[in-house]
């Protein structure tokens, strides 16, 4: 076996969300909406979440994970200048379990720049 176990990991991850048989069809735009990007990953809406006493709630928690590397290789928006992940703000959408697109904006991110995935979580789009 060529390679080192790292880099197996890596290819191994970014399958499973592009193209391991869980992925959902996402689509990521710039907030200026200048530039829109259709990719595949993981996505999950769900309405569990828990309040400050750590007691169980119902509220709706959205997230995606997606693979960087093929934002970049398609001139994606994906790093501000000083080379940090930055789609604060980006719109993204991906239909639920009813077969509705819902849209969503990203209010938090989370890279893993050891796999090159970056798991972004989300909140209501509103339009203005």
């Amino acid at each position: 076996m060529s390679g080192s176990i790292l880099q197996a990991a890596k290819a191994d991850a970014k399958k499973i969300i592009t193209s391991g048989g869980f992925e959902v069809d996402i689509t990521l735009s710039t907030p200026s909406g200048d530039k829109t990007f259709l990719t595949t990953g993981l996505g999950s809406k769900h309405h569990l979440s828990f309040d400050t006493d750590g007691m169980p709630m119902s509220s709706k928690q959205a997230h995606v994970c997606v693979d960087e590397q093929v934002l970049l290789d398609n001139d994606y928006p994906v790093r501000n200048a000083n080379g940090e992940i930055d789609l604060y703000k980006h719109k993204v959408s991906f239909k639920d379990s009813s077969g509705i697109v819902k849209s969503y904006v990203v209010r938090e991110q989370f890279p893993n720049e050891t796999l090159g995935l970056i798991t972004l979580i989300l909140g209501d789009w509103q339009q203005s």
